[in-house]
């Protein structure tokens, strides 16, 4: 009889969903610890990886600065008593 108690999950835990052999829980969404850790890193990764393919992604805010960037520089009229600014021009 005490051989039948000892292979009983406890209360509230049952096998791993992932089949592992390991017990799970409610509060790891029936997984087993390692199984759960190894869950969350992969959400993780594929959270940062969103981020960074949006962070990525070719915007209008680039294109804006990649064609402010070809305009040419414009001269400014002379101001009396201020000695012009010299500017270098780009390659």
């Amino acid at each position: 009889m005490a051989e039948e108690h000892r292979c009983q999950a406890p209360e509230g835990h049952r096998l791993c969903v992932n089949k592992c052999g390991f017990l799970g829980s409610p509060g790891t969404v029936n997984l087993c610890s390692k199984c759960y850790r190894d869950f969350r890193l992969k959400e993780q990764q594929q959270a940062s990886s969103a981020k960074s393919s949006i962070s990525t992604s070719p915007s209008s805010s680039s294109t804006a600065v990649e064609s402010v960037s070809q305009v040419p520089l414009l001269t400014l009229p002379e101001v009396k008593g201020v000695p012009p600014v010299v500017s270098a021009k780009s390659p």
